[in-house]
C-alpha cells in the first residue's frame, strides 16, 4: 500500500516547521512515565533519530523490504531487554501526538491525513509491542 501522501505531509511538516520539537512538547506532556523515560535524553540526537524514523516507518508500512531490518533493530531497542524500554500502552498516546502535531504542521492538513498518519505508523506500533 502507498502513503505517499503521509511521506509528502511530513516532507511538508518538516519544511514548515520544527515538528519533532513540537512533537515532543506533546508527547512528554502526555503521559508522566514518558516524561520520565526522557529524563536524561540528549535530545538533540534524539530528534535527529525520530525525523529519520518517521520517514523509516511510512516505508516499512509501504512494504519496502529494505527497512526491515532497520525496524526490527529500533523494535529490540525498545522491547523489555532493549536499551530503550517502551511499555506498549505508550505507543498509543504517542500515535496521538504525533497526529497531532502533523495536523497542528502541516500547511495543507486535511481530515482525511489524520486516517492515513495512522494507517502508515501502525505497523511499525504493531511490530515494537509484538517485539516487547
Amino acid at each position: 500500500m502507498s502513503f505517499s501522501d503521509v511521506h509528502q505531509s511530513y516532507g511538508r511538516c518538516r519544511r514548515a516547521g520544527d515538528f519533532v520539537t513540537r512533537f515532543y512538547e506533546h508527547f512528554l506532556q502526555a503521559d508522566p512515565r514518558v516524561k520520565a523515560a526522557f529524563g536524561s535524553t540528549d535530545f538533540s540526537q534524539q530528534k535527529r533519530a525520530l525525523g529519520q524514523a518517521i520517514s523509516t516507518a511510512i516505508s516499512y508500512a509501504e512494504g519496502e523490504s529494505f527497512v526491515a531490518s532497520t525496524m526490527e533493530r529500533m523494535g529490540q531497542v525498545h522491547s523489555r531487554e532493549g536499551r530503550v524500554p517502551v511499555e506498549p500502552d505508550l505507543y498509543p498516546i504517542w500515535l496521538d501526538c504525533m497526529v497531532r502535531t502533523a495536523a497542528e504542521i502541516d500547511p495543507r492538513w486535511e481530515p482525511r491525513l489524520e486516517e492515513r498518519w495512522r494507517g502508515a505508523m501502525q505497523p511499525a506500533i504493531d511490530l515494537f509491542v509484538r517485539l516487547y
